[in-house]
């Protein structure tokens, strides 16, 4: 009895063992085979699945549990270190751009080197966790990372699909070194203002609309109810389909935009509460629909209504 307990744990360590090594391997792989160039800001499950040995996948998740599910191969990202705390005009401010030291760190940390191909995913639930992934993915253009695409609809596609699930991979540390930062992507508050004062930049307000009439705020880190003058709502939400798991069309995009009288060509900055929804809007307008004149005002109202300076617009019902 003893030797066949003792036959049946060794073969269970070495079992361990082949998983461990599997794994290794197939990280190993994925990193040396990263060299696609992909070529589109969105690419469908199907096209991941012909392509996933030559891209790094990150799916960015709000809390990580452990043993959570995802995408196999996956790298997991956790939300809370995808922003930073920054000083602006001598406000402490929270979810921010990181630096490029900051940000170098984390893509090493995630095993991504400066020629990884990058597919973003999120849990593709609805678009408060799909914009998780557009925030990450506005950071790698401003720091110069262009092999990059969402994946459209998310694990939640993927996995209704039936394609293989599994749990978070770890990579081995990458190399990623910014050599740039474009900053005719990102709005400042003195850019906001200035747009504010000229009336020739659109300023879309990503939030629901009770947020942008300002019956509700998010009094944690924004200060004042209401939106920045002359913004014009157009809620994130509305620019997904399928229950809220897959882009519009790009004809639809451009069709909800025009209804709203709001460009696709001009000059727009996009905001919210915290930089979160507005990287959604700026995907769809500079990615999907090509629109160079785009920004993110990664402050949103947040830095806005900071410090009291700055005037809100709100409806007030009696």
């Amino acid at each position: 009895m003893k030797v066949k307990t003792q036959k049946n744990g060794e073969a269970m360590m070495l079992k361990n063992k082949l998983l461990i090594f599997t794994t290794m391997l197939f990280a190993m792989v994925l990193q040396a085979n990263a060299s696609i160039t992909i070529g589109t800001p969105l690419v469908s499950t199907y096209w991941l699945s012909d392509h996933k040995d030559k891209v790094i996948v990150l799916d960015v998740q709000k809390k990580i549990k452990k043993d959570m599910k995802t995408i196999a191969g996956a790298v997991l990202v956790d939300w809370s270190k995808v922003r930073a705390k920054k000083t602006e005009e001598g406000m402490g401010l929270i979810k921010m751009l990181p630096t490029k030291v900051e940000f170098n760190k984390h893509m090493q940390s995630l095993g991504v080197n400066n020629n990884s191909a990058i597919v973003i995913t999120t849990s593709g639930d609805g678009a408060s966790n799909i914009f998780l992934g557009t925030r990450l993915y506005w950071q790698l253009k401003y720091y110069g990372h262009d092999n990059v695409a969402m994946l459209d609809g998310g694990n939640a596609k993927w996995n209704n699909e039936k394609k293989a699930m599994g749990h978070g991979a770890t990579l081995s540390k990458g190399s990623f070194v910014s050599t740039t930062e474009r900053k005719e992507l990102l709005a400042t508050t003195s850019d906001v203002e200035k747009a504010v004062e000229s009336g020739d930049t659109v300023l879309v307000d990503s939030r629901e609309e009770d947020q942008y009439l300002g019956l509700f705020y998010k009094k944690k880190y924004v200060y004042k109810a209401g939106h920045i003058p002359g913004g014009k709502s157009a809620f994130g939400g509305t620019f997904l389909k399928h229950k809220g798991k897959t882009f519009q069309t790009k004809k639809n995009i451009a069709d909800i935009f025009k209804a709203k009288g709001i460009t696709t060509t001009g000059k727009g900055i996009a905001y919210c509460n915290s930089g979160h929804w507005g990287s959604g809007t700026w995907f769809i307008q500079h990615e999907i629909l090509g629109n160079k004149n785009f920004k993110l005002y990664d402050g949103s109202m947040h830095a806005w209504t900071k410090g009291n300076k700055r005037l809100v617009n709100k409806i007030i019902y009696e």
